[in-house]
This record gives structure tokens, C-alpha cells and sequence, in this order.
């Protein structure tokens, strides 16, 4: 990560450092209101502050913790067809994830958009993460 990089090698923002799988797993603490394995990590109340839209009054879409899609038919960080109440993060180097509590999909792509440099802007121009995603939400969900 390159801020981190500017700071020592250390910053609170320098990415995901993890696999799919284990965030599969964080992702799903959420969807399940902050239970995992008939463990309780957080509280729902909590888990519905971290995925709610605080500012829409506004005009911004963003949570505490997540982001949240467009509310304004604007052109936003999800496809079409995610709910209002879904969440997720996408990320400078191209990790993606996003979490829909009402459909119960969870989406996780990750990637290094920076390689092999930081002008590698194919996967922004082309749309790549939401592309999956609709394809993915059209596959599962009933027409």
C-alpha cells in the first residue's frame, strides 16, 4: 500500500491483508447480525449502526463502517438489483465485497488492480466487480 509505504510500512487504511475465505466469514458475522458460530461478536444494534447510511439527509450514501449503494439512481459501487439495505467495501487495490441482507447473497472478489502498476485501470473502466456481481444476483434470485 503506498500511504502506508509513505508512513513507515504502517497505516490504519493499508488494506485487506487476509483470503476469501476468512472474509467470507466477517462478512457473514453481519448478514447474521453479529453471530458466528453460536458466538456473539457483535450486538445487532451494532452491526445495524456499521451497515446503515447515516447522512442521506446529505446526500451521501456512505456508512460508518460499509458503504451503501446508490439512493439517487446515481451511478454507485453495487449492480442494480442490490437492495438498499446491503452493504459492502470496495477496495484501492480492487478487492471487493458486498453483503445483502435481504437477498442473503454475500460477493467477495479480490484482486490487485495495482499490478503490474497503479495505472492498471482496467478493472474500474470495464466495470468488473458489479458486472460479476449482477451476473451472480441474476444466477440466484427469482425473476
Amino acid at each position: 500500500d503506498p500511504g502506508a509505504a509513505l508512513l513507515g510500512g504502517f497505516a490504519l487504511h493499508a488494506g485487506l491483508f487476509s483470503n476469501a475465505i476468512d472474509l467470507v466469514k466477517l462478512m457473514q458475522i453481519y448478514l447474521d447480525n453479529g453471530t458466528f458460530m453460536k458466538n456473539q461478536y457483535f450486538s445487532k444494534n451494532t452491526v445495524d449502526y456499521f451497515t446503515s447510511a447515516h447522512f442521506t439527509h446529505l446526500q451521501n450514501r456512505r456508512g460508518v463502517i460499509f458503504d451503501k449503494p446508490s439512493f439517487n439512481n446515481e451511478e454507485g459501487p453495487t449492480c442494480s438489483s442490490a437492495s438498499l439495505s446491503s452493504f459492502g467495501h470496495s477496495g484501492f487495490t480492487g478487492a471487493y465485497t458486498w453483503a445483502d441482507p435481504e437477498s442473503e447473497i454475500l460477493y467477495v472478489f479480490l484482486s490487485n488492480r495495482v499490478f503490474p502498476t497503479m495505472e492498471n485501470t482496467g478493472l474500474v473502466d470495464e466495470d468488473i466487480r458489479t458486472k460479476i456481481q449482477q451476473i451472480i444476483q441474476d444466477a440466484i434470485l427469482p425473476e
